[in-house]
């Protein structure tokens, strides 16, 4: 670190007050941009950071920029931009099917300066996960895969091009690591089964190249690990890493040696929130080696902050510890001298929009062929999309839609449905020349479980596609384990997720416009 960067964050450090310095622990969640609410609450609590949802650009900007303007000290505007901002590209998952490296450091590149252009610092990604569990109902499609070298490989890159040009900070995440566990750190503290030495071989192997890449932040997750605490016969009583200094101090800094931000999983998770006090939630976090509290309530969270303060629970130098690695990611953006950058041209999207439908095209996979791929329905020829979703996660299937609009625009007569009955699919069949049958389960689309559920699996009743022989073609976008639910289908092809090019990517394979390349990062069971 520089000369001037210590002057200013020790400058800065000496000038705050108490009420900045735990300002700077806390960061909230902006539901909805409404700059007066938010103003008021950036001054009255002296906030540090906020969290929000990037959307229209220009809208994006207005808000932050008057949110910087009410703060004492620059803010720093985090995310949860996984898949990109502006520029949507494939989850992880499908990146690794089909990419390499030198993909994911351009696609963190172009990350930092669209989010970067409307004032967004900070972004929790990359996951850095194993995907070793398919019934884990966090990882699936949010990691890159289930083998440690080639997660390392791809995240390591995606930081170094996230932080190339000094625009965005980002996170590896969640530590000590998700993806063996079958529970949600949602509904209760996840576990980490494995003892050290394996952990080492595993998810140490990833964590220690990811902070070798210089990453300047760690989330850590609502993850106990057992076996590090000592608590391998007594599971349940081992703390979240959230809630554990052994974690986020003894292994994470000492033992791995991190130095950066630790920023904990959303609190109201309640993999922590049954395990402490909610007004105690945000001092114990910062007491275990945390330095940010992830959707904070200032007014429940602050008042034991200062209480620990005055009776020297929490000691001024731990609470300088803390504000000082937080003024370290604002002087390396330099939010002190420009929270913003340069807006990108219509040029510099377009080229990156190109890219983007290139990795998803690259990602394509085929799980199990048959004579169907290809599809070759006669020109003009009647086809149906069939959409199967969670019901309760959207109001209609029209997220796909961009799957009809390049049917059609190659000439095809297409009809929708979504979430049929299989006595609507029997009467289909013999009323089209090919149906898709397009599921879309994400994770996060119902908490608790990464499997199909209830209507989700009606359509398949009957096994329609039995009795209509080479007309039926069934995608994934989303999960490739519904391959393992339906292991009876004769074929399945994984688009990784339900971006506008994911789909135009499924379109080119299904016609036979595009060789489906992409390999499965993952062992389906």
């Amino acid at each position: 670190m520089n000369t001037s960067i210590n002057d200013w964050i020790e400058t800065t450090l000496q000038r705050m007050t108490v009420a900045q310095k735990v300002g700077h622990l806390l960061m909230p969640w902006v539901r909805t941009m409404d700059a007066d609410q938010w103003a008021e609450q950036v001054e009255r609590h002296q906030l540090g950071s906020l969290f929000i949802h990037p959307g229209d650009p220009q809208e994006t900007r207005t808000f932050i920029k008057a949110m910087q303007s009410k703060a004492s000290v620059p803010l720093l505007i985090a995310a949860d931009i996984e898949s990109g901002y502006r520029i949507a590209f494939p989850p992880q998952m499908g990146c690794a099917a089909g990419s390499g490296p030198e993909d994911m450091r351009r696609r963190g590149t172009i990350l930092a300066r669209t989010a970067r252009a409307v004032g967004v610092h900070w972004t929790f990604s990359p996951v850095i996960d194993l995907a070793l569990n398919h019934n884990n109902p966090e990882t699936q499609t949010r990691a890159y895969g289930d083998d440690p070298d080639l997660v390392a490989h791809m995240a390591t890159a995606y930081i170094e091009g996230v932080q190339s040009e000094g625009f965005m900070v980002a996170t590896a995440k969640h530590f000590p690591g998700a993806g063996l566990d079958d529970r949600d750190q949602h509904l209760c503290t996840a576990l980490m089964p494995l003892d050290l030495a394996e952990w080492e071989r595993s998810y140490g192997r990833v964590w220690k190249a990811a902070l070798a890449s210089g990453v300047m932040s760690v989330m850590s997750g609502h993850i106990a690990f057992p076996a590090y605490e000592g608590l391998a016969d007594q599971p349940l009583e081992a703390l979240p890493a959230t809630l554990s200094l052994k974690l986020q101090h003894e292994l994470l800094r000492e033992r791995l040696g991190f130095e950066g931000v630790i920023v904990s999983d959303a609190s109201p998770m309640i993999g922590i929130s049954s395990r402490v006090p909610s007004r105690e939630k945000a001092l114990a976090n910062i007491l275990a080696g945390g330095d940010v509290f992830l959707f904070a309530e200032p007014e429940n969270d602050a008042p034991a902050i200062f209480e620990a303060v005055r009776s020297g629970r929490l000691s001024m130098e731990r609470l300088d510890a803390s504000v000082r690695r937080v003024l370290a990611l604002k002087a390396r953006l330099r939010v002190h001298e420009d929270a913003f950058g340069r807006q990108p041209d219509e040029g510099e999207i377009a080229e990156w929009t190109t890219f983007a439908q290139d990795v998803a095209d690259r990602s394509i996979t085929v799980l199990r062929h048959d004579d169907v791929i290809p599809v070759t329905p006669r020109p003009g020829g009647k086809v149906l999309s069939v959409r199967i979703f969670w019901k309760d996660s959207q109001k209609d299937g029209s997220f796909l839609g961009t799957i009809t609009d390049e049917l059609r625009r190659r000439g095809f007569e297409v009809d929708e449905l979504d979430n049929p009955s299989h006595t609507q699919l029997i009467d289909a069949a013999t009323h089209y020349d090919k149906i898709f049958v397009n599921i879309h389960h994400q994770m996060h689309s119902l908490m608790g479980t990464p499997r199909l559920i209830g209507h989700m699996v009606m359509a398949f009743w009957r096994g329609f596609w039995v009795d209509a022989p080479g007309k039926v073609v069934f995608t994934s976008f989303g999960s490739p384990y519904v391959f393992y639910e339906l292991p009876h289908l004769p074929n399945m092809i994984a688009a990784w997720g339900a971006s506008p090019a994911s789909q135009r990517a499924a379109v080119k394979v299904w016609l036979g416009e595009r060789e489906a390349t992409g390999r499965c990062p993952v062992r389906i069971p």
